[in-house]
């Protein structure tokens, strides 16, 4: 827009002119007024000074006319010196603020070191742990963590001797290997790969012990791969001491397996044990096996062993569980038959009748080959008298029907030699005797004519009818430095009789080894025997005497 007085061009949105003040809208007359007006008003404004100006300044503002903008009513005076004043104040603040705080939170350098050897460690980078953790370790001697977290960072990059030093100043600060579960998981690993099993379990026992979560199972893993490992190698018991630690902790990714490892550990140390003539042992196996898995093989093995150490009852219980265990098995039936059948004559000997005859009734039961006999001995006492072995007791018919026609046969068998020693045979019932009736029963009375050494090396053998009744062992054996020794089982006594009995086998302590004494005469062949000069006295008659007494 044109101005009307001065020609000046301006924007449509100015209603005045900038140079001459002239109104756009008004015309000239009013223009012309209106930049009077304002000269006048402006020069009134300055001839009223609020106090006392500068006349200088004061004739000046007269002399010369106000700026077109304050006659616009526009203020123009600048305030960047109180904005610039203000903003620096403002930012010294801050910055103070700042270093303040900074310097008040500043995380001191050890604890940064450590802090950083830490993540160091987390991430695998053992080497820069090592330089930082040295560090931090110089500045903060004190602190046990972070001789573990230095001795962790030694075994990454397999310096153990250095680790174990940092383990050592560790506790001597009050920290160990607990204190930092995963050192010693880095150890036990570091020590597995080397083949050093048992530094590792004894590093991994402690903190499985005290429940550290996750412990257990490392142990149990470990043990399971170091059992396997000896059953390898063959060492059964580090293999059994193994397997029975994973059997315990019940944890581990292996723990299913040990039962089935366990149970053929015990069946190799069973065998090893009974081949070394150690029973007992192998026993104690064998149970531990057959409370794993029900196997009639083992519970066979057992009754063996039982048999052997003459302990009848539990051989017969453990082979009816082999019976119980296994399909119809002849063998193991005839086996138990023949056992039932000795401990029945056991019994009969020690005078239990009834018991006795039961095993025999029982054993015919299950084998229908083994026959009843149609008599037994009971009571039977195996002895000394007069400084030669003597066996007595009783024939005793257990049925209902009589006995017409009994033949007794006496051997003493040297059982190392094999040698019959002496031998009698006697007819307790025939044509000439009143047969023996039901329930009935008859005294035998047989001493040897051979002097014996009481050492469990020979025994008497009664056959009944020709067919062998039973053994009976003189003395037992016993083991003194790996050789056999003489045990007595009889003791002489000076009574009315004159004569030493003992029940079969009795137990006696062992004493040293005297044989016993011999009569004054030759040794009698391995025939019948001669009768000695001069008989000895008897309690009761024989048999044969009463034969020859009734037929005179």
């Amino acid at each position: 827009m044109k101005c009307p007085s001065c020609g000046l061009y301006h924007p449509n949105q100015y209603d005045r002119c900038v140079s001459c003040g002239a109104t756009f809208k008004e015309g000239e007359e009013h223009a012309h007024d209106d930049e009077h007006s304002s000269k006048s008003s402006s020069v009134e404004t300055m001839e009223r000074p609020i106090g006392e100006p500068d006349e200088l300044a004061y004739e000046e503002a007269k002399t010369h006319p106000p700026r077109r903008s304050k006659s616009l009513g526009v203020s123009m005076q600048s305030r960047l010196p109180t904005m610039l004043g203000a903003l620096t104040a403002v930012t010294v603040l801050l910055v103070s603020a700042g270093a303040t705080i900074f310097f008040l939170t500043k995380t001191p350098d050890e604890e940064r070191l450590f802090v950083k050897g830490k993540k160091e460690l987390a991430n695998g980078q053992y080497a820069f742990a090592v330089a930082t953790l040295e560090q931090a370790a110089a500045l903060r001697n004190k602190d046990p963590r972070v001789f573990l977290a230095l001795a962790r960072a030694y075994v990454g990059v397999d310096q153990v001797e250095k680790a174990w030093d940092a383990i050592s100043q560790a506790q001597q600060l009050g920290a160990g290997v607990v204190e930092e579960p995963q050192l010693a998981s880095d150890l036990a690993n570091y020590y597995r790969q080397r083949g050093k099993y048992e530094k590792a379990l004894d590093l991994l026992r402690p903190l499985a012990k005290n429940n550290v979560p996750g412990k257990k199972a490392e142990l149990a893993d470990l043990d399971a791969l170091y059992g396997d490992e000896a059953l390898r190698t063959g060492n059964i018991d580090l293999a059994l001491r193994c397997w029975e630690e994973v059997r315990d902790l019940r944890e581990g990714s292996r723990f299913g397996e040990a039962e089935a490892r366990l149970a053929t550990i015990y069946q190799k140390m069973a065998s090893n044990f009974a081949a070394k003539n150690d029973d007992q042992k192998a026993l104690n196996y064998l149970n531990k096996l057959n409370a794993i898995a029900q196997n009639a093989k083992n519970y066979e093995m057992a009754s063996d062993l039982y048999e052997k150490n003459e302990k009848l009852d539990l051989a017969i219980d453990q082979l009816r569980l082999a019976i119980k265990y296994s399909t119809h098995n002849p063998v193991y039936e005839r086996k138990l038959a023949a056992l039932l059948t000795r401990r029945g004559k056991e019994l009969l000997d020690s005078g239990d009748t009834d018991a006795g005859y039961g095993y025999l009734q029982q054993a015919k039961n299950i084998d229908p080959t083994n026959a009843l006999p149609s008599v037994t001995l009971r009571g039977v006492n195996v002895g000394l008298e007069g400084g030669l072995p003597k066996i007595s007791g009783e024939i005793w018919n257990p049925s209902d029907d009589p006995v017409n026609s009994l033949n007794v046969k006496v051997e003493l068998v040297d059982t190392v030699s094999k040698r019959v020693l002496w031998t009698r045979d006697q007819k307790v019932v025939d044509e000439f005797v009143q047969p023996l009736q039901g329930r009935d029963s008859k005294s035998i009375d047989f001493v040897a004519g051979s002097p014996v050494r009481m050492n469990g090396t020979n025994e008497f053998r009664v056959y009944l009818d020709g067919k062998m009744y039973k053994s009976y062992r003189l003395g037992e054996k016993t083991k003194t430095g790996g050789l056999d020794s003489d045990s007595h089982s009889a003791t002489t006594d000076s009574d009315n009789s004159g004569s030493a009995l003992s029940r079969v086998r009795p137990r006696v302590e062992p004493r040293e080894a005297t044989p016993a004494p011999a009569p004054e005469r030759t040794q009698l062949p391995d025939v019948s025997p001669v009768p000695p000069p001069e008989p000895l006295p008897k309690t009761h008659e024989s048999a044969e005497d009463k034969t020859m007494k009734d037929l005179d």
